[in-house]
């Protein structure tokens, strides 16, 4: 069983774990509890091969007040490649045309790219400038730092986090 911080973590790595066939199924989602402790369940048939997928999270009963994905501890499901290709992601569906002011979902997109952004310098060791590539544990995450290591520095990440808050200053 996967031990998230929130439901929203839990929510992500799903979305960020497809099935072994590359497929994107729709799951359906449960809270249930079992021996005393809170799950979120997420199960269904993937679409592609037709192979059952679940998946079940240890959640907090309470949530981390102020935080999208958890406390202030890094995740223990998702490293910060992960959070960073989100981030991204998240940030280019915000991307805005010309002089328009943002709509409602782009506004959304922005927080969640910030969200995920103030996820990945969670991993940055005290002390260090930089998080290490031995920090980043899932092929995904890899690919994303080996693409361009620069980019998770501290220097790098706080640009970054500055530009995402003046774009969602000017909505």
């Amino acid at each position: 069983m996967l031990i998230a911080r929130s439901i929203q973590e839990a929510g992500l790595y799903v979305e960020l774990h497809p099935c072994d066939c590359g497929a994107r199924s729709e799951l359906t989602f449960s809270m249930i509890e079992r021996d005393g402790e809170l799950l979120a369940v997420y199960e269904g048939t993937c679409a592609g091969c037709g192979q059952a997928r679940r998946f079940e999270f240890s959640i907090p009963r309470e949530p981390v007040p102020g935080r999208a994905y958890g406390g202030e501890q890094p995740s223990s499901i998702l490293d910060a490649g992960e959070f960073l290709w989100y981030s991204d992601r998240g940030a280019d569906r915000a991307a805005l045309a010309g002089d328009q002011r943002p709509s409602t979902r782009e506004l959304s997109a922005l927080d969640g790219a910030l969200a995920a952004l103030d996820e990945v310098v969670k991993f940055i060791p005290a002390g260090a400038d930089a998080i290490p590539r031995e920090a980043i544990h899932s092929e995904f995450g890899r690919a994303v730092y080996d693409a361009n290591p620069d980019r998770f520095t501290r220097e790098s990440l706080s640009y970054r986090r500055e530009l995402l808050l003046d774009a969602r200053a000017e909505g």
